[in-house]
């Protein structure tokens, strides 16, 4: 019988195969090679191949899963851990397993807007204002503005508007409703231009009417339509023909009603003021002819910043009207 020869049989080419990438076991290495685990643990060693915890063998992640949800998706050790109901410790271990570098740990840099972006009201900055006044929330202090939202593309285009490089997105996994992300911004010059255009810490009760620029007034519109608004296609009770619904809805009536003013005096749509039966909030509605012509003013260009799905679904009406002749 051939005696057992680690030095030729267990190369770290095979064993980086088996250990890491199969997440085989010492024992069940040790069985298939028909050799002790003691031997399979000291080849490791020898192989520099980090071992595994008693704890964590168990946990299936592959390295392109990992690379995607901490590199690219930014989430935390603790919150890919969440995920895979195991603790942050083990998500580390198997980071240092597969060799992707750890962001040090400790406090996230203070990230801030850059302040050029702050010096002249624009198209990008009035959107993300109107995405702040949706989604947003200006904690209590001096210096906090947060932004969350369900859709990682809300926080793409955000970043986008305001020019944040490499922000750091808290990914928060939930089981019975729809997980969010959340940026954290700690800057005390964006925190004050938020506030003189009316924003405060108890948004929800204050809201009322804001400080924006006629100008720019269809881009912030926009970004409070892609947070807190719907653009979807209805049907007429006998089925005969569809038609558009845009339907804004919020909390605050002093800030609805500001929103319709606006738009019946700079774009001389009507729109239907209402409130809600299922909770304490209110809803502004254009429908039909009306709601397409609210399209043409917020998405007056196609260059602007936009969630592309609310966009199609006015797109795909307008081409519709168009190809059936006329506006349903």
């Amino acid at each position: 019988m051939t005696r057992f020869d680690p030095q030729k049989q267990l190369s770290c080419e095979l064993l980086t195969q088996l250990y890491r990438d199969d997440r085989l076991t010492m024992e069940e290495i040790a069985h298939r090679m028909g050799c002790g685990a003691t031997t399979i643990a000291r080849a490791l060693r020898v192989h520099h191949i980090p071992i595994r915890s008693k704890h964590d063998y168990r946990l299936e992640i592959s390295r392109d899963e990992l690379i995607r949800l901490y590199c690219e998706e930014g989430l935390t050790e603790d919150a890919i851990g969440r995920l895979f109901a195991c603790n942050g410790r083990t998500i580390g271990r198997r980071l240092e397993e597969f060799g992707i570098l750890r962001r040090p740990i400790g406090s996230r840099p203070k990230y801030i807007v850059p302040p050029e972006v702050l010096t002249v009201w624009s198209a990008d900055l009035a959107y993300a204002v109107g995405l702040l006044t949706a989604d947003g929330n200006l904690n209590k202090g001096r210096t906090r503005v947060e932004f969350i939202s369900t859709d990682k593309e809300l926080i793409d285009l955000f970043c986008k508007a305001l020019r944040l490089q490499d922000v750091h997105v808290v990914f928060t996994p939930q089981q019975t409703r729809a997980s969010w992300y959340q940026i954290k911004l700690s800057d005390r010059a964006f925190r004050g231009f938020l506030e003189e255009v009316g924003l405060t810490s108890t948004k929800s009760k204050t809201l009322g009417p804001l400080q924006i620029p006629d100008p720019v007034f269809p881009d912030f519109l926009r970004g409070v339509l892609d947070g807190d608004g719907s653009w979807y296609v209805a049907e007429s009770w006998s089925g005969r023909y569809r038609y558009l619904r845009v339907e804004l809805c919020s909390a605050g009536l002093n800030f609805i009603e500001w929103i319709a003013s606006k738009i019946a005096q700079l774009c001389g749509l009507q729109g239907h003021l209402q409130k809600k039966r299922s909770r304490e909030a209110y809803s502004l509605l254009f429908i039909g002819a009306k709601a397409l012509e609210l399209g043409d003013y917020v998405f007056y260009s196609n260059d602007v910043l936009a969630l592309p799905r609310k966009r199609q679904v006015w797109q795909q009406m307008q081409k519709h009207n168009q190809v059936s002749g006329g506006i349903e």
